[in-house]
């Protein structure tokens, strides 16, 4: 198996937490994807993304709808709304929307145009822990 770097040179290395689903450059899929292992767009995708992992959306990837994810990597475009542990904007990236999360990272060159909301993780655990 293969990963790629935000370089776009292959790397041998196995991917943290186990598989990965990619979808190819000139791939256009549309609706909901609910999925437990590691996503990478390089294609076109239209709709909702239920991840207990990372998304990365990858230099030629075009994203319209909305992540929902452990970890959101942006190299390609984004536009919807996503709330995530951690979201990061690499320096091709450009998001498009509105981000929810406790960890915001943007990149030199990275692009955001929308609306943040930087929440505390901890918060949410405390919330949890009453409501059960």
């Amino acid at each position: 198996m293969a990963i790629f770097t935000s370089t776009d040179q292959q790397s041998n290395a196995p991917i943290k937490g186990g598989a990965a689903t990619i979808i190819a450059q000139g791939t256009k899929i549309k609706g909901d994807m609910h999925i437990d292992c590691h996503l990478h767009i390089d294609g076109d995708f239209e709709g909702n993304i239920y991840s207990k992992n990372t998304v990365m959306i990858g230099k030629t990837g075009n994203v319209l709808g909305n992540i929902f994810a452990q970890k959101l990597i942006v190299n390609g475009k984004f536009n919807g709304v996503t709330e995530s542990s951690v979201v990061e904007i690499l320096p091709t990236g450009r998001i498009e929307g509105r981000v929810i999360t406790p960890e915001f990272v943007i990149e030199r060159k990275g692009v955001f145009v929308g609306e943040s909301k930087i929440v505390d993780k901890n918060k949410d655990r405390e919330k949890e822990k009453v409501e059960k």
